[in-house]
């Protein structure tokens, strides 16, 4: 669980979300440059991985599937940066500074005893930009969708990869969709929307003539790169209320590592002059763009001006909070004991639960950590060619994000070290098929029409198809098939029936994905793997029932450098929002033996 808090100060910015101090300013005391008083809109920022900077392999400990910019490679991280400008103006600079808080002094995040050194389970934040460079026009369309569709201005293609098995590239294959990326250079982008691009239906369009530079601009002690400066010398002249993306892609050389632990946040400003490490004219150097210099800020800045009468400065906080949860079980299906032992180990000590207790990582404290054994457990977790395999794990995410939340996730399809790979579904929902590989995954979820709020359509499914001699999905909570009211109902809401309204702690509710909703293809993870007969169409959510195979999963073999978004919330603050990922396993009778093995990472990104 991660939890960002943010006060916004001269603009300040954070990775995950962004506030606003707004102060009063009488006109006849007007600064010269009045547009730093605009604040950038609608900011967001989405990382490539939100792994640590110590971690960068894959399921099976190698590098083979954790390439920079990948969701198991938090040591080369890319970071995606997207926001509104308030003014109309040139811009010449944007800078970005990493730091510990979101106002005030600046620490470069990180966990190293010794700052800059880097251990096998510590990291500091460090942009490592030695030959950073932008990505050519002629290869803007081979990376961005340009078209005026839903995914416009989505990365399509991570300069450099093509996410195709290297095994399998050697002996000639063509690869995935992304083989046209595998020669694009450069590693950073700045575009923005246009409503005149695209014969008049709108679009993105690349900003090009700008540089990347990495530098320590920090108040601490910490020895690594925080900050970037992007600067074009003619720069790119925006109108206010434009949207603009600044992409930072990692590659093996130029990447950005997260910290080791704990959040961090990111302050962004737009200046109105050229960045020069030595100046010459009107140009200026870091001390020119440094936040508390206002001088030049454009978009970003925050002032206060006193006029003859001394104003009264009136300044107000709002506190922004993420909390994202990743693990194996829910606690709402614990007991009190259950859920001491699954914290502590001890089953003489029972925990109370708590609003929106956090997804854990195990059964029992000491039990391996978000590890999940797929396939038959009376034969060593191993796949069959006439029986299709299921797994589940949770996710659970709380953010006062008032413009909503995006879910993604990265990862690779199962895998041996040889090279060898399950099928991947693909990015269209398929049925389970026993006999063909097939690696997939799905949302499940479940109709709450007795919601006491009455407002869930997409709630937990917490059935699981373990009915007698049908053990094909095996967890880490196995049988743990529904929600234990009794141990929630000290936090005011009784989820069997009608809330107490007296001591109703809102923080709660009866577990479901609402107001997020399942992406195209990720969201009929309910149902049989193992029916009798074949559908077109989803039918009931009862695992348990006789009937149909009708579970539906996929799975983008893109995911790995460009993370798929799996549920969406785009207009309100996501409040304790849980999903059950439930994991598909096939194989064929041709499948090389191995072990096979895989990470999935799931990101949040929250927009404010």
């Amino acid at each position: 669980m991660y939890t960002l808090k943010s006060i916004a100060k001269r603009g300040a910015t954070l990775s995950a979300a962004f506030v606003l101090v707004v102060s009063s300013l009488a006109a006849s005391a007007a600064p010269a440059f009045a547009d730093e008083l605009n604040p950038l809109t609608e900011r967001s920022l989405t990382l490539s991985s939100s792994s640590p900077g110590w971690a960068n392999t894959d399921g099976s400990g190698n590098s083979t599937y954790a390439p920079p910019n990948s969701g198991a490679n938090g040591q080369k991280s890319g970071n995606y940066f997207s926001f509104k400008v308030s003014s109309s103006a040139t811009v010449n600079t944007f800078s970005l500074q990493y730091c510990t808080t979101s106002a005030g002094s600046c620490e470069i995040p990180g966990n190293d005893a010794t700052p800059g050194v880097d251990t096998a389970t510590t990291s500091d934040l460090n942009v490592n930009y030695p030959s950073a460079s932008e990505v050519g026009s002629s290869d803007f369309s081979t990376v961005i969708d340009t078209g005026s569709g839903a995914t416009a201005g989505s990365v399509k293609a991570v300069p450099g990869y093509t996410n195709s098995n290297p095994k399998y590239q050697t002996q000639g294959g063509t690869g995935d969709p992304a083989e046209a990326a595998k020669n694009v250079a450069g590693n950073f982008i700045v575009m923005y929307y246009s409503s005149s691009a695209n014969a008049g239906a709108g679009g993105w369009v690349q900003s090009t003539g700008w540089t990347a530079a990495a530098h320590k601009v920090t108040d601490g002690t910490r020895t690594t790169n925080n900050y970037i400066t992007l600067t074009n010398a003619t720069g790119q002249a925006f109108t206010a209320g434009q949207a603009v993306k600044v992409l930072l892609f990692a590659n093996d050389t130029n990447y950005i590592t997260n910290p080791g632990a704990d959040a961090f946040f990111v302050k962004i400003n737009t200046y109105n002059k050229e960045f020069n490490a030595s100046p010459t004219g009107s140009q200026v150097d870091l001390s020119g763009l440094a936040p508390a210099t206002s001088a030049n800020i454009i978009d970003g800045g925050v002032t206060v001006a006193n006029v003859m009468n001394q104003s009264i400065q009136i300044t107000t906080k709002v506190l922004e909070t993420m909390q994202f949860s990743v693990g194996t079980v829910d606690p709402n299906t614990l007991t009190d004991a259950e859920l001491g032992k699954a914290d502590d180990g001890s089953a003489g000590a029972p925990k109370q639960h708590t609003p929106c207790d956090t997804i854990k990582t195990a059964m029992v404290k000491g039990d391996p950590e978000n590890v999940l054994q797929l396939g038959n457990q009376g034969a060593e977790s191993s796949l069959e060619t006439a029986k299709a395999y299921a797994t589940h794990s949770y996710w659970r995410l709380s953010s006062n994000s008032s413009a909503g939340a995006t879910v993604y996730y990265s990862g690779h399809t199962l895998a041996n070290t040889s090279g060898d790979e399950i099928k991947a579904i693909g990015t269209t929902a398929k049925h389970s098929a026993p006999g063909s590989e097939q690696f997939g995954l799905a949302i499940a979820t479940a109709s709450l029409s007795g919601d006491p709020f009455n407002t869930a359509s997409y709630g937990v499914n917490y059935a699981q198809d373990r009915a007698t001699s049908k053990n094909w999905e095996n967890a880490a909570d196995n049988d743990k098939v529904a929600v234990d009211n009794s141990v929630l109902t000290d936090l005011g809401a009784d989820l069997s029936g009608t809330p107490d309204y007296t001591n109703l702690n809102k923080s709660y509710h009866t577990p479901r994905l609402d107001p997020l909703t399942p992406n195209a293809n990720y969201g009929g993870g309910s149902g049989k793997i193992n029916g009798s007969d074949s559908l077109t169409t989803l039918g009931t959510n009862d695992e348990l029932s006789p009937g149909d195979t009708n579970a539906s999963f996929a799975f983008d073999s893109m995911s790995d450098t460009i993370p798929a978004a799996i549920a969406t919330e785009s207009s309100q603050v996501v409040d304790c929002v849980t999903a059950k990922m439930r994991y598909i396993g096939n194989i064929a009778a041709t499948t090389p033996a191995g072990i096979y093995t895989t990470k999935i990472n799931y990101i949040a990104a929250p927009q404010y």
